[in-house]
């Protein structure tokens, strides 16, 4: 039974606000969904939704017969919680939370003494497209990689670096948590004269360049190499988005349209949703079934901006985009 994204949506809307995992109706039981044992088409749903899901759930009839309860035991509570969150968004079409497996990869980065490994292992799921930009965007773990910055470890500038050029790093988020003591031990080492050991002279190259990412994304003031407070949206900066809390002007055509807020981050959605389905974003435009009038205009924008950013992949050039606009 094929079933519609919206179709799905409309259902898993209500079940994740009413049970979704937190609703204990046994001892160590938690429902998932519950819906009426006499409609075919919800219970049709239900199974649909959780055909191959990656843990263990049972499927019983209420006491009063009245219901079909779809439920996980304690071990798997936060596994399914985190995959409802992952399948709602999936079929929103908006931004996609990181799985546990990778916020590991993401806190070894910060914690081990081999970061360079889980900084690669990264880089390597950012190339074949398993994760995309803004992976690390909770401020406590990007407070942890600047910190870490200030022992001026050699594989350890390296490794910040392979998570800043694969774009895994949220910027908004990094340039929040830039502080002069970050920038200082950077410009250190780039100042610092040439080694002849390789090693140190690879820390070199890698804060070089980690300090030329942050210049291009004018997080640093080229003239007093301090950071530059005068933006607050690095993404915003890049990408040449100019919007209010309202509204995003965009130069479709050669004329500056004022585009709704709330049109542009639909359209955003629904460019998104169609990649997560596996379409090309070559294959997109003004003539596909899923446009509206309503998103047209920000579509053809957004298209534009991608476009013109070919050293983005289309997934992340829509989390830069989506990023530029936050209010």
């Amino acid at each position: 039974m094929e079933i519609d994204d919206q179709t799905l949506r409309n259902f898993l809307g209500p079940q994740i606000r009413d049970h979704g995992g937190n609703v204990e109706i046994d001892t160590g039981l938690w429902s998932l969904f519950a819906v009426e044992a006499a409609d075919a088409e919800a219970n049709a749903i239900a199974n649909s939704l959780l055909a191959n899901v990656p843990f263990t759930y049972a499927a019983g009839l209420s006491a009063d017969d009245r219901w079909m309860l779809y439920y996980v035991g304690d071990a798997d509570r936060w596994p399914a919680i985190q995959w409802l969150e992952d399948k709602s968004r999936f079929l929103a079409g908006e931004i996609r939370p990181a799985s546990a497996a990778h916020r590991a990869l993401v806190r070894e980065v910060a914690t081990s003494d081999k970061p360079h490994r889980s900084a690669q292992q990264l880089a390597e799921l950012h190339a074949r497209g398993e994760i995309v930009a803004g992976l690390v965007r909770e401020p406590d773990v990007i407070r942890s990689l600047l910190d870490r910055l200030h022992q001026h470890e050699p594989l350890f500038f390296a490794s910040f670096l392979n998570l800043v050029t694969h774009h895994l790093v949220d910027l908004i988020v990094l340039h929040r948590q830039l502080i002069f003591e970050d920038l200082a031990s950077v410009n250190e080492i780039v100042k610092a004269g040439l080694s002849r050991d390789p090693f140190l002279q690879s820390r070199q190259d890698a804060a070089a360049e980690i300090r030329n990412t942050l210049l291009r994304y004018q997080m640093i003031n080229p003239i007093d190499q301090q950071k530059n407070t005068a933006i607050a949206n690095p993404y915003a900066v890049y990408l040449e988005i100019v919007s209010d809390t309202d509204q995003i002007t965009a130069p479709i055509d050669g004329v500056a349209v004022a585009v709704p807020r709330q049109n542009f981050l639909n359209a955003l959605h629904a460019i998104r949703r169609n990649l997560y389905h596996g379409a090309p974003f070559s294959s997109f435009d003004t003539q596909a079934p899923w446009m509206t009038e309503e998103i047209a205009y920000p579509f053809r924008f957004i298209k534009q901006r991608v476009d013109s950013h070919r050293e983005l992949t289309p997934l992340d050039a829509l989390y830069m985009l989506e990023r530029a606009v936050d209010a």
